[in-house]
């Protein structure tokens, strides 16, 4: 909504100058917030189809994913566009979908485990 309200359809900046500390540009932070999203969630999904295809629980599977989409949205609304770009949410965001994606490989490999040999 940044670009047609500002009419800037090219570049990730509503304004032509440098942004400032306590106020930076909301079009970057969409694009930041956007592209944060696509390096994360694509491999979330691919672990936790990973893990059905191995005969995950769904409803594990369910909670874990809404724990991901909450953690997502904390990175963004109270992290990325707080004071600073740098809110509470960002950290507990960001680490949190480390541990979603460890957490998810771990139960995945768990899963096989007897191909393994254990």
């Amino acid at each position: 909504m940044d670009r047609l309200q500002n009419e800037k359809y090219v570049g990730d900046r509503t304004t032509e100058g440098p942004s400032s500390e306590d106020k930076p540009d909301p079009l970057q932070l969409d694009t930041r917030a956007h592209a944060n999203f696509l390096e994360y969630v694509p491999l979330a999904f691919t672990f936790t189809a990973i893990a059905e295809l191995n005969g995950a629980n769904r409803k594990a599977l369910n909670y874990a994913m809404a724990g991901l989409f909450v953690l997502r949205i904390l990175h963004v609304e109270l992290g990325l566009k707080g004071k600073g770009t740098m809110g509470l949410g960002r950290p507990v965001g960001f680490f949190g979908t480390q541990g979603f994606l460890a957490g998810m490989a771990a139960y995945g490999a768990y899963l096989i485990k007897g191909y393994w040999g254990f």
